[in-house]
C-alpha cells in the first residue's frame, strides 16, 4: 500500500516500557491550533538482535 503523507517527515525513538522491554516508534509531529501534536504511525516491541544493536550502539 502507498504512503498516503509522503512528503511528512516521519520520527523514530527507541524506548523502554515500565516492565522493562524496549520498544520501538514511529511518529510526527503536527501541528494543531497553534499546538504541537503527536502523531503515532507504528510503536511494537523491539526483537532481541535490535536490542542487541542498540545496546552496542549506547
Amino acid at each position: 500500500m502507498p504512503d498516503p503523507h509522503p512528503n511528512e517527515p516521519r520520527t523514530r525513538a527507541i524506548g523502554m516500557t515500565a516492565a522493562g522491554r524496549f520498544v520501538f516508534l514511529v511518529f510526527m509531529l503536527c501541528k494543531l491550533d497553534g499546538k504541537t501534536m503527536i502523531r503515532p504511525i507504528s510503536a511494537r516491541y523491539m526483537h532481541q538482535k535490535e536490542i542487541d544493536h542498540y545496546e552496542s550502539q549506547t
